[in-house]
């Protein structure tokens, strides 16, 4: 997983890939570390799909103007429309398998 920065351009990250994968979190927040950490394991078999960690302490323009109130929050874009954006409690396994799935049509 790509720790996002100040020097990252979102919208160009979102329309250069097919499928893009972005956690917001924040430094005290432990769901959002294990979801980092589980994001990228996952990663090691879909090396093809880019994932951003955007800390919300950094980046709290960017959040705001997408509209993100809380962490963690994961959105899937998918040719560059948002495709699912699940915040607080929510199934991980489901998401990635629904980005694996995509992931295999698109192929």
């Amino acid at each position: 997983m790509i720790d996002f920065t100040k020097n990252d351009d979102l919208n160009k990250i979102i329309s250069d890939n097919d499928i893009a994968i972005i956690q917001y979190g924040t430094a005290t927040c432990m769901p959002c570390h294990s979801i980092k950490n589980r994001i990228t394991a996952w990663q090691e078999d879909h090396k093809d799909i880019p994932a951003y960690y955007v800390s919300l302490e950094e980046n709290m323009e960017i959040a705001a103007q997408r509209g993100i109130l809380s962490a963690p929050t994961v959105e899937v874009y998918i040719e560059g429309r948002l495709s699912i954006q699940k915040s607080g409690y929510f199934s991980l396994d489901e998401i990635l398998e629904k980005v694996s799935t995509v992931s295999e049509q698109m192929k």
